[in-house]
């Protein structure tokens, strides 16, 4: 059995990736802070900056697959700490493609819609890249310190959503859990993505390493939504009353970075690799929902 040693094993994504690895690899999990995860066989509790642990821990668990999750994701929060997002996004992700070089291994680089500037969206991989935030400009370094490392890389630029390990981190946990209490909220009917969900992602993400796919390629649901359609696709999707849901400008929003984008990332690429197009995001919500009762108890920590 192959494996696998998942960065920010904590997280939202690491903790659904444990679950979308189950029975398939030796799933070893890598995060910043004491855990005890029961869905990977064992954990590491490294801060990805100290470097010199970091490489004593990839030498010592010799993974066949590295899946790098973690990252400083938040615009703001990016904002706040440069330093802090140019460790985790581009120094330990250049350690982690070297290593994964040397061991003759594949990294698998978690990457993001935010690398482009969102004036007009559907974005192909060849696209040039216009990051309108320190976020999106690190992720787009540390992209570039994966290929420059390894040819064994694959760089997955995404955008996702599901059931987190806290049931606030997701915009779909947003609205089922803002709507099923009853409260009026907003969405923004300008800021356009194509989310995909994160077990769906996950997938996608084992069928590419199964066909040895290397290189960069968008994984994302195979349409473009605005955030005001999202929550109303959940409320359909979760039965749940869409008038509560209003539209909200977001040139007015309170943000470091304005969020009247469209940053829809085109498909072609993965469905030519794949043999199938990927998930609408109507498709993904209503899975995410058949999901509920069996994905998020496995998440969620008591």
């Amino acid at each position: 059995m192959a494996r696998w040693l998942v960065t920010g094993a904590k997280g939202f994504l690491g903790t659904n990736t444990a679950i979308g690895l189950s029975g398939r690899v030796e799933a070893v999990g890598l995060a910043r802070t004491d855990f005890t995860e029961r869905n990977y066989s064992r954990s590491i509790n490294l801060d990805l900056r100290d470097t010199t642990d970091l490489v004593e821990a990839i030498r010592r668990e010799k993974p066949d697959m590295i899946m790098h999750g973690a990252a400083i994701a938040g615009h703001e929060t990016a904002a706040q700490d440069p330093d802090q997002a140019y460790a985790v996004n581009v120094t330990a992700s250049r350690i982690l493609a070297e290593e994964a070089d040397t061991l003759g291994s594949t990294l698998v680089f978690v990457s993001t819609d935010a690398l482009f500037s969102g004036q007009r969206g559907n974005y192909r991989e060849d696209d040039e890249l216009e990051p309108f935030s320190v976020y999106g400009e690190t992720k787009a370094l540390g992209e570039e310190a994966v290929r420059s490392a390894t040819a064994h890389h694959l760089i997955v630029r995404t955008n996702f959503f599901g059931w987190s390990e806290t049931g606030q981190k997701s915009i779909l946990e947003f609205f089922v859990n803002s709507l099923r209490q009853g409260r009026a909220v907003r969405g923004y009917p300008d800021f356009v993505v194509t989310s995909i969900y994160v077990q769906s992602l996950i997938q996608v993400i084992w069928d590419l390493t199964e066909r040895g796919a290397t290189g960069t390629v968008h994984v994302v649901s195979d349409d473009a939504r605005s955030k005001y359609d999202f929550g109303q696709l959940v409320a359909q999707a979760f039965v749940l009353p869409s008038d509560l849901i209003a539209p909200l400008s977001s040139e007015g929003a309170d943000h470091v970075t304005s969020r009247s984008r469209d940053l829809s990332l085109n498909t072609d690429k993965v469905a030519r690799l794949l043999g199938h197009r990927l998930p609408t995001q109507a498709e993904g919500i209503a899975q995410a929902a058949r999901d509920e009762e069996r994905i998020a108890p496995l998440i969620r920590r008591p």
